[in-house]
């Protein structure tokens, strides 16, 4: 399976169109976005399915904070004789403070229907259980913050 890699640490903008044009192909598309300075962050990602009896998966990873506008847009598309593609879109933002705010707007455009296809997107907080948790373990707030930030941002 080929790996494609999307890293976004600072204001700016990616577009990443991964055309499956064989049989058989597999690809997965892993991206972070550390939005930690003000600014737009902005990921537009297509899986574009041209040929049947293709694999693919997108996962997406944000934080925004300190004023940065996070904006996440994936689109998985499969033309009519595409048929036998499985395809799953998934974003996942956290908005670390009340300067900041994220989007995550997935889609589907599909033609075919001998297809599995999907997406899921959330955008959220750091669960208060979360961080309780690790305070009542002796681990001051700011630290069990940056532990749970961290642990979110890998695969």
């Amino acid at each position: 399976m080929q790996v494609k890699k999307i890293y976004l640490d600072k204001p700016g903008k990616i577009d990443l169109i991964v055309p499956f044009t064989k049989e058989g192909e597999e690809v997965e598309v892993v991206g972070v976005i550390r939005g930690e300075k003000k600014g737009d962050y902005e990921v537009n990602v297509v899986s574009d399915h041209k040929v049947g009896n293709t694999f693919g998966r997108v996962k997406i990873r944000g934080i925004a904070k300190n004023g940065a506008q996070v904006k996440v847009t994936g689109t998985i598309k499969i033309d009519e004789g595409a048929q036998g593609v499985e395809d799953f879109l998934e974003m996942k933002l956290l908005v670390l403070d009340g300067e900041s705010s994220a989007w995550a707007e997935p889609k589907l455009e599909i033609e075919a229907n001998e297809v599995k296809a999907s997406h899921a997107a959330t955008v959220g907080q750091i669960d208060e259980e979360e961080l309780f948790y690790l305070q009542a373990r002796g681990i001051s707030r700011i630290k069990a913050e940056k532990l749970i930030v961290e642990g979110f941002l890998r695969f």
